[in-house]
């Protein structure tokens, strides 16, 4: 009889197959659960997005997508964009109006208290001109949306 301390008399053995099964199955949930996070945008209108090796993943709220053709909001065609230049009316302060009153619109059904109130989505083409994208960024700024969320794909 052994009086404590230092050497046993049981003997452990690690299965090691098991452990890999385990360890197996845990990569596979890990892997599946990440994929079902990243969020999948709509491609509408042609619009290839940039990439970007940023690893959070953006919430999506009220669309807005400048693409090389269109301009649209939650899918709604808003105007045309022809030679980089969108065809629409502009009032004063720069602002393109049928953008304006669109957003003011969303802007109006939403909660002013949610965190997200003044955040815009937005879906930009690659090859958009700036000022393009510089126009609809000032008038959506214009009907309370101060704060935007860019797009792009993830590398």
């Amino acid at each position: 009889m052994a009086g404590g301390g230092g050497d046993s008399e049981y003997e452990v053995n690690i299965n090691l197959t098991a452990l890999l099964d385990v360890l197996t199955n845990l990569l596979f949930f890990l892997m599946v659960g990440m994929a079902a996070q990243q969020m999948s945008i709509e491609e509408q209108g042609g619009v290839r997005l940039p990439s970007s090796n940023a690893e959070t993943p953006p919430k999506q709220d009220a669309p807005v997508t400048v693409g090389q053709e269109e301009l649209r909001v939650e899918g709604q065609v808003i105007a045309k964009i022809r030679n980089g230049q969108i065809q629409a009316q502009v009032d004063k302060d720069g602002s393109i109006v049928p953008l304006r009153k669109r957003l003011t619109d969303i802007k109006g059904k939403r909660l002013p208290t949610t965190k997200d109130a003044d955040v815009l989505f937005v879906l930009c083409d690659k090859e958009a001109p700036y000022n393009s994208l510089r126009q609809v960024l000032m008038t959506a700024a214009n009907a309370g949306f101060v704060k935007f969320r860019m797009a792009v794909i993830m590398e």
